[in-house]
């Protein structure tokens, strides 16, 4: 069975007459009536009576006008899709963020991919950052974005903006009315850091400032995630080191100090695999 038979089918079933019907898709007629044989062997059914008089369709032939007709229809609209989907018009993108990528370029990436391609659905999940590597290497998301993400070599990409990272501190906490330009006074502090093995890349930072100011930070909870982070410090269990945007909005009872003196700063990045730069350059583009 391919598609011109079924087509061919719909024809007969339209007239009722090999002839007309024959002459319609520019066949003789022997040559239809094999076909219409031929496809009631393949199904194991009769789709017509047949009279020297007449043709009329069975019981079977009218369930099968109706799902050929069906079938077609779908057929043509996978045919569309695949176009749209080739370039870059319609399928779906997954995208994995981190907390703070959510407060700034995520959302603006899918509002721009809704009005551009109506049709692509978009999926964006929050992760961390080895999460992230994880499943762009395993194809189970397409692009990602992460700050200061150490990216394996099968991976390209593109640096999105960079800000200062802030202190958070809870409302009342001793330290919050002060201006402060020596971090080494937060040696003794309780912090709230995501794990190490987790944040590849982005932990490294944090520690980095803080042994740059001569201390290991005292590591007490430890939250992947931004909300987790500020309501830990709010419920005053300990103190962080964030994005700035990812206190963006946050209305809660704790203390920011912007970190602009600090050489570390949060490097948010666009990453993609390298084989597939070309497959997803329209959205890597409206980043």
């Amino acid at each position: 069975m391919d598609v011109q038979q079924i087509k061919n089918f719909l024809v007969l079933c339209e007239t009722l007459n090999f002839r007309k019907a024959a002459e319609q898709i520019n066949i003789v007629q022997p040559a239809l009536s094999r076909q219409i044989q031929l496809l009631e062997n393949e199904m194991g059914a009769m789709l017509f009576n047949r009279s020297k008089r007449t043709v009329t369709l069975t019981a079977a032939g009218i369930f099968f006008q109706k799902e050929a007709h069906r079938i077609l229809q779908d057929l043509n609209k996978t045919i569309v899709r695949t176009s749209q989907v080739h370039h870059g018009e319609a399928g779906e993108v997954k995208i994995t963020h981190s907390s703070s990528a959510m407060n700034t370029v995520v959302p603006t990436f899918l509002v721009k991919v809704k009005h551009k391609w109506p049709d692509v659905k978009t999926i964006a999940q929050e992760t961390s950052n080895f999460q992230q590597i994880e499943m762009l290497l395993t194809r189970k998301t397409d692009m990602g974005v992460a700050p200061n993400i150490i990216l394996p070599p099968e991976a390209g990409s593109k640096i999105l903006y960079m800000e200062n990272f802030v202190l958070i501190l809870p409302g009342g906490h001793p330290l919050s009315k002060k201006r402060l330009t020596d971090l080494s006074v937060l040696k003794n502090e309780t912090f709230i850091l995501p794990q190490l093995s987790t944040g590849v890349g982005y932990v490294e930072v944090l520690l980095q400032i803080c042994q740059g100011f001569g201390f290991k930070p005292n590591v007490a909870h430890e939250s992947a995630h931004s909300i987790g982070v500020l309501r830990l410090v709010e419920a005053g269990l300990g103190i962080s080191i964030e994005p700035m945007s990812s206190v963006r909005g946050a209305n809660m009872n704790i203390k920011l100090i912007e970190l602009k003196s600090l050489p570390q700063k949060v490097v948010m990045t666009l990453f993609w695999l390298r084989e597939r730069e070309a497959e997803l350059s329209r959205f890597i583009k409206i980043f």
